[in-house]
């Protein structure tokens, strides 16, 4: 994707544009992953380097709700820093995460309920629980962009818009796995290295994968809000028009 255009997206150009999205609009998007998980970050990694979880149970609970709080708070600030490059604006950090912090309680309900769906869906069955999952793929995305009285009502809209569509959000949720698994086997290698050179440098593989990890969050959300985009184009006709009604203000000439 050259440009940033509304229109149906095939699953690669939704993947190709995600990482042009975090070629290009690096500052901003890093940024807002350094605001939202940087000190979960640093706890989760000094946790790792002094004993692990079990010898440090309150920080590690500090660690997950300040770490479900950032990505929360992170997916809101990413999603409108990704709506204002398609409506031709410069995205800041401050705005960004401004706009996530208004839309918090949304994306927070309908994420954690969500959640919850997909795992008792997997509990009974694994099939059930990937079709959930799949299903509500975009749920974060309607919670932040769209008008909504309460956040559970985007888990109803994300199902309609994935209808038709869940295979392509299971192939996208499985890219995303993969991800994940390269950055830790990259991780792993640089820091496996590192130790086989000089036993001092052990901690080093703990601390890159700590900060490759922040490159994944905002990676992630960058693909599902294309995805999303692509979906309401395809279903809808929507345009950038449409978009700046919803953020307020008009398209960059």
């Amino acid at each position: 994707m050259a440009t940033f255009e509304l229109r149906p997206l095939r699953t690669g150009e939704i993947l190709d544009g995600a990482i042009n999205l975090m070629r290009w609009q690096f500052g901003v998007l890093f940024g807002i992953a350094v605001v939202c998980q940087g000190l979960p970050t640093v706890l989760d990694i000094y946790i790792d380097l002094t004993g692990g979880s079990a010898s440090q149970p309150g920080l590690t609970l500090l660690n997950k709700l300040l770490t479900l709080f950032g990505t929360m708070l992170g997916t809101g600030a990413t999603v409108s820093a990704v709506s204002e490059a398609y409506l031709g604006r410069t995205p800041s950090v401050g705005d960004s995460l401004r706009y996530g912090m208004s839309k918090l309680n949304f994306i927070f309900s309908a994420s954690i309920v969500s959640g919850i769906l997909g795992l008792l869906a997997t509990l009974a069955f694994v099939i059930p629980g990937i079709i959930v999952f799949c299903g509500y793929a975009v749920v974060a995305q309607v919670a932040a962009l769209e008008p909504l009285k309460s956040g559970t009502d985007a888990l109803r809209r994300s199902w309609t818009l994935t209808t038709g569509f869940k295979g392509k959000a299971f192939v996208l949720w499985l890219v995303a796995l993969a991800l994940i698994a390269a950055l830790a086997v990259s991780g792993g290698l640089v820091g496996g290295l590192a130790a086989t050179v000089n036993p001092i440098f052990e901690p080093v593989s703990t601390v890159l994968l700590g900060l490759l990890m922040l490159f994944y969050y905002p990676l992630l959300t960058c693909v599902f809000t294309l995805f999303y985009y692509d979906l309401r184009v395809r279903k809808e006709g929507f345009d950038v028009e449409l978009l700046a009604t919803q953020l307020g203000g008009a398209p960059a000439a």
